[in-house]
């Protein structure tokens, strides 16, 4: 019998299946742009103390991937969720840090009060599915990712987040950027594969919208 799937269609439903289709596009458009090689190289020269992650949510989760690529690197970092790092930890922010922020809006309250304390002090990398956020015009390099609108909790910005930030660290560490392109799309490290029930019904579903 084929799965009836009627019961779950609705909004969040059509994000879930749409993951492919963002996680591709946004693996199609990364880049290393001039500002965004010239912070990866410091980053590997040593250049600064320390490289502090941070996000809120799942943002904030999906940060654990790269810390521990980049500590494999020998380069050190830690992540600070940034209500944290806003109210308790802003000592850390200096000239000597690295800041990598991710979030999806890039222009939440904390994102916001992160970026008025960071000015004249830490170097920022943003990662953010919003092209003209304050983090995205603020930060000194951006990754954007290519999620599309999203009705409700992170699910389509989780996924291309991660492609971002696994990116970003390839691109740090000097890894074969057309492999990690390669890689990606196919979904298998994020979790992402569409089995074919749920790809029929994507199809069905989406093609109807």
């Amino acid at each position: 019998m084929s799965p009836d799937f009627s019961v779950v269609e609705g909004e969040y439903f059509r994000d879930l299946m749409d993951q492919p289709r963002a996680l591709e596009q946004t693996v199609a458009e990364l880049d290393v742009p001039v500002r965004l090689d010239r912070v990866a190289a410091r980053l590997r020269k040593n250049e600064f103390r320390i490289a502090i992650l941070t996000g809120m949510g799942s943002s904030f989760h999906a940060l654990q991937p790269l810390q521990l690529q980049l500590i494999q690197q020998g380069i050190l970092a830690i992540t600070v969720e940034t209500s944290e790092l806003i109210h308790n930890q802003n000592t850390l922010l200096s000239p000597a840090t690295l800041l990598v922020a991710v979030s999806q809006s890039g222009q939440s309250a904390e994102v916001v009060r992160l970026l008025k304390l960071n000015r004249g002090k830490s170097p920022l990398v943003a990662i953010t599915n919003t092209a003209d956020s304050p983090l995205a015009n603020e930060a000194d390099a951006a990754i954007l990712t290519r999620a599309g609108k999203e009705a409700s909790v992170s699910c389509k910005t989780y996924v291309t987040a991660m492609a971002a930030l696994k990116w970003l660290g390839d691109v740090v560490c000097e890894r074969d950027l057309r492999h990690c392109r390669q890689e990606l799309p196919r979904c298998d490290s994020l979790g992402t594969r569409v089995p074919g029930e749920l790809e029929a019904a994507r199809t069905k579903i989406l093609g109807a919208s």
